[in-house]
């Protein structure tokens, strides 16, 4: 049995809805964004290859009990697998309204209770969301124009672990300057030079996006770059020189 096919069926659809009945729902979404197998061989058609993505995240196969936060969770495919890992709660927040997503068909199919808030990274507060055990931040950070304010913000919010996956330059670097890669650089993209896209405003480099997480007190566990993305896994760390500066930043300190 391939990868993708054991990852797929861990995703366990409501049995009473029929292969007709969910070609149906998913062809009422105008705009997919995860490709998901929502029955054999029934995929919405999303162009984010969602299962590699998930297998290099390395997320525990049991999340029981843990409270989970998805940012930037779009169609819901990575909220759905903790929920179905075992998580006692997922929070799934984006931008986008939900109607404008395949996350409320996707919830109808998987009989699924994640909530969803339509929601800015920035505007993430403990007041109103509380604290997570497992947070994911997948294809976010360089759609940001202050990607270090929304990693505080995160940090605020998570107390166990912390999975983030991006867009990197390390490509770029070897190609133009070899010896670049050794030194924490981002590349600012104005316009819509980066895949013509007027909302990727950032491309740092591995050691740079692994020294942004480090920055914000998180300790990366480990991190795997291929290509132009990199995948980490971090834990909360309680530096209080860390703690301190970031509070001046936040003119919390006199």
């Amino acid at each position: 049995m391939s990868e993708k096919t054991e990852l797929s069926l861990e995703l366990r659809a409501n049995p009473g809805i029929s292969k007709d009945e969910a070609l149906q729902r998913v062809a009422k979404v105008k705009l997919w964004y995860h490709r998901v197998e929502v029955l054999p061989g029934v995929f919405t058609p999303g162009t984010n290859d969602s299962y590699a993505v998930l297998a290099k995240l390395q997320l525990p196969a049991d999340l029981t009990g843990l409270r989970v936060l998805d940012i930037g969770a779009r169609d819901g495919f990575f909220s759905l697998v903790c929920e179905q890992r075992g998580a006692r709660e997922v929070v799934a927040i984006d931008h986008e309204p939900v109607e404008n997503t395949g996350f409320p068909v996707l919830r109808e199919i998987f009989n699924s209770r994640v909530k969803y808030f339509t929601e800015n990274v920035y505007n993430l507060s403990v007041q109103n969301y509380g604290k997570f055990d497992v947070v994911l931040c997948l294809g976010l950070l360089y759609h940001l124009r202050n990607p270090l304010l929304a990693l505080s913000a995160i940090r605020d919010a998570c107390i166990g672990t912390l999975y983030v996956e991006s867009y990197v330059i390390d490509p770029w670097l070897s190609s133009t300057n070899q010896d670049l890669l050794d030194a924490p650089i981002m590349r600012f993209y104005p316009r819509d030079e980066l895949g013509g896209v007027y909302t990727n405003w950032w491309g740092p480099n591995s050691l740079c996006l692994k020294e942004m997480i480090e920055s914000t007190n998180f300790t990366v566990l480990s991190q795997r770059t291929e290509g132009d993305r990199s995948t980490l896994r971090c834990t909360v760390d309680e530096n209080h020189t860390k703690s301190y500066y970031r509070a001046i930043e936040g003119g919390l300190v006199p």
